[in-house]
């Protein structure tokens, strides 16, 4: 199977579940967590018409919503 990141994303939230992924002052995101909220974000860039091969930039500060 291809490794990509969104893949190895899903596979830790699915192997490292409940452990801590982020710690961003007050906010802690296990891996299931993260791996949900990359799911969420995939399907809001699917729904701003961006579609597979696309390439988007994100310039933000290094927080917890990226």
């Amino acid at each position: 199977m291809e490794q990509t990141i969104p893949r190895l994303l899903l596979a830790a939230g699915e192997r490292f579940a409940a452990r801590s992924a982020v710690e961003d002052g007050d906010v802690h995101l296990s891996f299931a967590e993260l791996a949900q909220a990359s799911l969420r974000a995939a399907r809001a860039f699917l729904g701003s018409g961006i579609r597979p091969g696309d390439r988007v930039a994100i310039w933000a500060p290094n927080l917890h919503e990226w």
